[in-house]
């Protein structure tokens, strides 16, 4: 069945904020339905300070764990491709892996050919943390991150009595934008935001100008770190999917053109 167009979006502008390697598959589909995309990376992925060593370290006993989680696709390519230079990603064979949401389960079919054995219902780390059931006696699970990473999933996993080994896979860092590109920012009509480090990212590179445009959150998660910096939420997608973020933009600018009644 073909895909119904939103009209709202033609000729709007919408800031994507996603990793440069990531934001291709956003772009069109908002371009699908007539919006003007503005891509502005405001995190670019790079090895962690640590130089990796940890997750060497974690890598080479992998077999003493019986699962890993991964909270981000940035997290697995990371992590693959440090198991590529050790020469152990066929390890993976044998571990259980879980995903936070469905693009990070794609990203583990994709490396793994295989699917995660564990996608929670709710597509953060909390959700993640809940679905894992209680350890049995020598469970111990392995968390490669962000050097950035949210708590949430170690503590809430510590919480139930895992045993957790949390390591840095990678981190992020903020691109510097040109002063035109800001400009095409400030002037947007919505920003889209996919991660809490894209909020922070995006805030420092447009410093005093702040956000005008309409905020659009992928889920909870990053919609509280917009809060937590002082951004008003306009909507939060009811998916983590680039499809849940095109539509949650349109819900967000049709509420716009439409002020509810006082």
């Amino acid at each position: 069945m073909p895909e119904k167009r939103l009209d709202v979006l033609t000729d709007r502008t919408v800031v994507v904020t996603r990793a440069s390697h990531q934001a291709s598959g956003l772009v069109e589909a908002l371009r699908r339905h007539g919006a003007r995309p503005v891509v502005a990376p405001a995190i670019a992925v790079v090895p962690p300070l640590d130089g990796g060593q940890p997750l060497d370290d974690a890598l080479l006993r992998l077999e003493q764990f019986s699962w890993v989680a991964f909270t981000s696709p940035n997290a697995v390519a990371a992590t693959l491709a440090r198991a590529d230079r050790r020469g152990v990603r066929r390890r993976f064979a044998r571990i259980r892996v879980a995903a936070v949401g469905p693009a990070t389960a794609a990203r583990v079919e994709a490396e793994l050919d295989r699917p995660a054995n564990l996608v929670p219902d709710r597509n953060d780390a909390v959700g993640l943390a809940e679905a894992f059931g209680d350890p049995r006696p020598g469970d111990a699970c392995f968390v490669p991150h962000s050097a950035q990473a949210r708590p949430e999933l170690v503590d809430g996993l510590r919480a139930r009595g895992w045993t957790v080994d949390a390591v840095s896979a990678y981190r992020t860092v903020t691109p510097t934008l040109s002063d035109h590109l800001i400009a095409d920012v400030a002037a947007a009509d919505a920003v889209i935001f996919a991660s809490p480090s894209a909020v922070g990212g995006h805030l420092s590179q447009i410093g005093e100008r702040g956000v005008r445009g309409k905020v659009v959150c992928i889920g909870d998660t990053t919609a509280a770190a917009c809060v937590e910096s002082g951004l008003s939420v306009a909507a939060v997608a009811s998916r983590p999917s680039n499809e849940g973020l095109v539509e949650a933009v349109a819900a967000a600018l049709r509420a716009g053109e439409h002020p509810a009644s006082s």
